[in-house]
């Protein structure tokens, strides 16, 4: 089992984000985390949690104070020691002072919104921070003594270029972190992009920042995601298709067959922040998430979730191969195609 937890606030918003986040809203810091703890108590239940993942927003505009309101409830009901606990932070919010709170709670991995080290490319993406943050950033990080680091990087703006790219992945090299992510910019519904879309960039470097990122020591496990010491437990456990919980506004989760996530309104997640919609799901829907995820990333997909005849079709062709009772994509960047064909 594993839990997400949302922290809908942010400065400002980035011009590529359609996720349920404000940049608005700052008075409500305390009666949302207040709303939080009444979520989490309608459904934190004594069980074994592998990880706990604070998304938002920006997790890190909460103060240590409210922070440790939100640890003091969790120490209760899950074994904080034996989990795998991320914060999600913007590198101009980071300070020393939260670092060594937020370690001295628990958490020990925390994940860096970077997008890029070009200063115009994150004007262009409508960023916060400057580039001289990063390091910064990264440096306080590591002086509280937590050093499972992970950094996001987008790519396929207007602004790339091979030469470019190659630069920002000896910048995340400089930074001897031990996972990173790379997203290829995209337009969603939502997104002030989307309102006003720039143009894209006319060429594709997904098989070019792999190439990068491998032969700086990043391995590949999931299509946008790759290691160079230690994965992200959390996301893994989200594509192995293990039930989990969503808590905080829009924040969602399935156990089971059942789908089930609280208001995105964030006044009305605080007037009731138990109150939960639910899709129920069929055996049809669960297994083509399964498909659909597993074959994303390493795990693959169980062979019982497909037919004989299409997986001898997929080997023949050297698009999938079998390992343990499991058919994994050759090539992650075909995944998406693979388990349409599939489903």
């Amino acid at each position: 089992m594993t839990l997400y937890i949302h922290i809908p606030f942010c400065m400002s918003k980035c011009g590529y984000c359609a996720f349920n986040s404000t940049d608005s809203d700052q008075h409500l810091h305390e009666k949302y985390v207040d709303a939080l703890l009444l979520d989490l108590q309608s459904q934190i239940q004594k069980q074994d949690f592998s990880s706990i993942y604070f998304g938002g927003g920006t997790p890190n505009i909460l103060n240590e104070a409210l922070y440790e309101k939100i640890f003091a409830f969790l120490d209760c009901f899950i074994d904080l020691g034996q989990c795998e606990i991320t914060l999600e932070c913007n590198p101009n919010l980071v300070s020393l002072s939260w670092c060594n709170a937020l370690k001295g709670m628990g958490a020990n991995r925390i994940s860096l919104g970077v997008q890029s080290f070009f200063d115009t490319k994150l004007d262009f993406l409508q960023r916060d921070h400057k580039s001289y943050d990063i390091f910064s950033a990264v440096e306080m990080v590591k002086k509280a003594g937590i050093d499972n680091i992970s950094i996001d990087l987008m790519y396929n703006t207007p602004l790339d270029t091979l030469t470019a790219l190659k630069e920002e992945v000896r910048l995340a090299k400089e930074l001897e972190i031990s996972h990173l992510s790379a997203y290829a910019l995209s337009i969603d519904k939502g997104s002030r992009f989307y309102q006003n879309p720039p143009q894209l960039s006319e060429k594709d470097y997904s098989f070019d920042i792999r190439e990068m990122l491998e032969d700086i020591g990043f391995i590949q496990y999931e299509v946008s995601n790759y290691f160079k010491s230690r994965k992200s437990q959390h996301n893994l456990a989200y594509w192995r298709g293990e039930d989990y919980i969503g808590c905080g506004a829009g924040g969602v989760g399935c156990v089971g067959n059942i789908r089930f996530w609280g208001s995105k309104h964030i006044p009305s997640y605080i007037q009731n922040p138990t109150h939960k919609y639910k899709e129920f799901l069929t055996e049809k829907e669960r297994q083509f998430e399964r498909i659909f995820l597993g074959l994303r990333c390493e795990y693959g997909v169980s062979l019982d979730d497909i037919c004989p005849q299409k997986s001898e079709i997929l080997l023949s062709e050297k698009k999938c191969f079998i390992q343990g009772h499991h058919l994994i994509a050759t090539d992650f960047f075909l995944a998406d195609e693979i388990a349409l064909w599939l489903s």
